[in-house]
C-alpha cells in the first residue's frame, strides 16, 4: 500500500509541475502579445496624428470645429425664436396689406338666357 501513495504522489507531483510550467508559458505568451499590441497602439497612434494633419492642411475642419459651429446654430436659432416671438413693429411709411377684391353679383339672366337690362336709379 505504501508503493501505491508513493506512485499516486509522484503523479500528484508531475501533474502540478506541468501544470504549474504550463501556466508559466501562458504568462510569457501573454507579456510577449502585450508587448506587441503597445507597439501597434503606438503606430496607430502616429498614424491617426498624421491623418489630422494631412486633413487640417486641406481644410476639414476637425470634430471641435464642427461641435463648436453646433453650438453656435443652436445659440442663432433660440435668439431667432426669442425674436419671432415678439410682436412685429411696422415700419412708417410701408403700404399696407392689399384688399381682397370684392366680387360684384352676377348679373341676372331672363327665361332667355340674356342678361336682364339695368334699372335706372
Amino acid at each position: 500500500m505504501a508503493k501505491k501513495l508513493k506512485k499516486n504522489d509522484d503523479q500528484l507531483a508531475d501533474a502540478v509541475r506541468m501544470s504549474s510550467q504550463e501556466i508559466w508559458q501562458a504568462g510569457l505568451a501573454a507579456f510577449a502579445k502585450a508587448q506587441e499590441d503597445e507597439g501597434k497602439f503606438f503606430s496607430m497612434q502616429l498614424f491617426e496624428e498624421r491623418v489630422l494633419r494631412a486633413l487640417s492642411s486641406i481644410g476639414v475642419p476637425t470634430r471641435q470645429e464642427v461641435d463648436a459651429l453646433h453650438q453656435r446654430i443652436d445659440e442663432l436659432t433660440r435668439q431667432v425664436a426669442a425674436l419671432s416671438a415678439k410682436p412685429a413693429v411696422k415700419k412708417a411709411g410701408t403700404k399696407a396689406a392689399a384688399k381682397p377684391a370684392v366680387k360684384k353679383p352676377a348679373a341676372k339672366k331672363t327665361a332667355t338666357g340674356k342678361p336682364a337690362a339695368k334699372k335706372a336709379k
